[in-house]
């Protein structure tokens, strides 16, 4: 006797009074779905940033540098501050991260197994460049031009290392990927060959779908899809990890400006290097109450398992150009302003998927599989690499943005400086994709908003040789209320808070060492790993559990650098 069970199978949805299932009757997401493309989440998160990478000295200082100025940093804040340079300068900057992703509501993710001995974890350590370059000068007057800097930095922008994992367990088999799989199947009416075979085609959209059926998880007949090999009765074990690699970088060729130490101005030209990677794991073990298995009359073959992996790469450029001035109409008084372009982007997306499955044969193996020890059945099926470059590139724009600070010298041994930032990421677009008609044009502008960022330093000279500073940054949320606790595909970053602190030695006039330490937090919206949400009954929907996540980093930072 065949099982059946998914959410439309039993619920047909009419159109038009014939019966046929619509596409638009229910939304599919969740993080385990949709990494093949570029979605608008993946937009944000890529445009994303609160610049709180540079030097050591700018990163214990909260890189409050818009009207400060003087540092590499200033390069992608405000090149005003390249003009403040008196002397050559070369300096870098090497830092150590760690990243930890606790998720909550999320079931022991391991039981009876020793964490040595555990195949993922929820943290990452990262050794990386923050900074490097080096600022010359190339012109010293007497007139109204005081000095004419040129420079040539690289600054981290953003950085993408985390893992999160989440684990549910005991849940019902309706509410479950399989399910999921098959009603996607159902719901876009995907056919198979006439000899029964199922070929990948040419959109990833459904590989999952796909490669769901080349592994025994979903079958077809002339009815439509459904599920022969889990039992209704049987409770899903779900397990679920998402690891993300990869960093933002900008190479700056800068110019700065000094008119007669009162008025400074500056230009750059950025070239940001794009690489970003994204694994996701999803598992599912099939448990039956008390090991009470279905009868191998009922069902001769039964799921123990299914095993699903996908890879997604990024690749790309993009280009800006940032303009700066920063007046200095008393000594001890510096006020900079600086407006940076978006970043108009071109790159190319990698996607690959496999999924793997474990049946055992309860029965007479009517079909003939090639049965091992204790009657268990492998099945794995491995697909390409599916590329969307050249010609069929992903091309977007990121947001536009103005930062405003001021900094204050006190009895020439401490300065206190603080920026503001604003962000527009409702402006953000998705300019070209291999989709016809995609846009996510009025989804950015219905979701996000413009958002604020605050960062305020500190740096006293305790000797002539050492000084000590701190600083804070906030960033604000940038969803629009109505929003924050939204069920995206992927989770998009809420308030961003980091405490900064750090050190400065001179070792002579030329050679000096900063040293920083950073603590930040960052919240997210809440995610699911799969939904299907039915738009007409939610009661019908197939939806795992609501997790939420935070980051926390660690960073400690060592700048070396060289003045002549």
């Amino acid at each position: 006797m065949r099982k059946i069970y998914t959410l439309l199978a039993s619920v047909v949805i009419l159109v038009s009074g014939v019966g046929s299932l619509s596409a638009q009757s229910v939304d599919f997401g969740g993080t385990a779905f949709n990494n093949e493309i570029i979605g608008w989440t993946d937009l944000y998160n890529l445009s994303f940033t609160s610049h709180n990478y540079g030097t050591a000295r700018s990163m214990a200082m909260g890189n409050a540098f818009t009207a400060l100025g003087a540092d590499m940093v200033s390069a992608s804040l405000n090149p005003a501050g390249i003009g403040m340079y008196v002397e050559n300068d070369v300096s870098f900057s090497m830092m150590m991260q760690f990243t930890k992703s606790p998720t909550r509501n999320s079931d022991a993710y391991y039981n009876d197994v020793p964490k040595s001995e555990q195949m993922f974890s929820d943290h990452t350590e990262r050794f990386a460049m923050s900074s490097a370059g080096g600022v010359a000068t190339a012109y010293r007057g007497t007139g109204i031009l005081t000095n004419f800097n040129i420079g040539f930095v690289y600054n981290r922008i953003a950085d993408f290392n985390s893992n999160t994992l989440n684990a549910s367990i005991g849940n019902r088999a309706e509410d479950s990927m399989a399910n999921f799989l098959c009603t996607l199947s159902n719901v876009d009416r995907l056919e198979t060959l006439p000899d029964g075979s199922m070929p990948l085609g040419q959109d990833p959209y459904y590989w999952g779908a796909v490669l769901a059926y080349k592994t025994y998880i979903t079958n077809k007949d002339d009815q439509g899809w459904y599920i022969d090999r889990i039992d209704p009765l049987a409770e899903i074990d779900q397990y679920s990890s998402v690891e993300t690699r990869g960093s933002l970088g900008e190479y700056a060729i800068t110019f700065g400006f000094n008119f007669i130490d009162k008025v400074y101005f500056g230009a750059t030209m950025g070239i940001q290097s794009l690489n970003y990677r994204r694994n996701t794991y999803y598992g599912e073990n099939y448990i039956y109450p008390d090991g009470i298995y279905p009868s191998g009359e009922d069902m001769p073959y039964q799921l123990e398992y299914m095993n699903y992996m996908q890879r997604t790469k990024l690749t790309g450029t993009g280009v800006n150009f940032k303009v700066g001035v920063t007046a200095r109409p008393v000594d001890f008084l510096r006020i900079g302003v600086a407006y940076h372009s978006p970043t108009w982007f071109n790159t190319a997306l990698f996607y690959s998927g496999e999924m793997s499955t474990c049946s055992y044969s309860a029965g007479d193996n009517p079909d003939g599989f090639d049965v091992g020890p204790n009657g268990y059945i492998y099945h794995d099926v491995y697909t390409g690499v599916w590329s969307d470059d050249g010609p069929h590139s992903w091309n977007f724009r990121t947001p536009s943005r103005l930062l405003t600070g001021v900094a204050v010298t006190i009895a020439k041994r401490v300065i206190v400086s603080a920026d503001y930032e604003r962000s527009w990421y409702q402006s953000t677009r998705l300019q070209h994709s291999p989709i016809m008609g995609l846009s996510y044009t009025q989804m950015m502008k219905d979701v996000f908003k413009g958002s604020n960022t605050l960062r305020v330093g500190a740096e006293g000279y305790i000797l002539p040789f050492l000084s000590l500073r701190a600083g804070y940054i906030w960033n604000g949320s940038t969803l629009r209320d109505e929003y924050k606790q939204m069920i995206a595909t992927h989770p998009v970053p809420e308030e961003q808070h980091y405490i900064t602190a750090g050190v400065g030695l001179k070792f002579s006039r030329s050679v000096y060492l900063d040293l920083a330490y950073q603590y930040g937090t960052t919240e997210y919206t809440p995610f699911k790993t799969f939904y299907a949400v039915d738009n007409y009954d939610p009661n019908m929907s197939i939806e795992s559990r609501t997790f939420s996540y935070r980051t926390m980093n660690h960073i400690a930072v060592v700048t070396l650098g060289f003045r002549f």
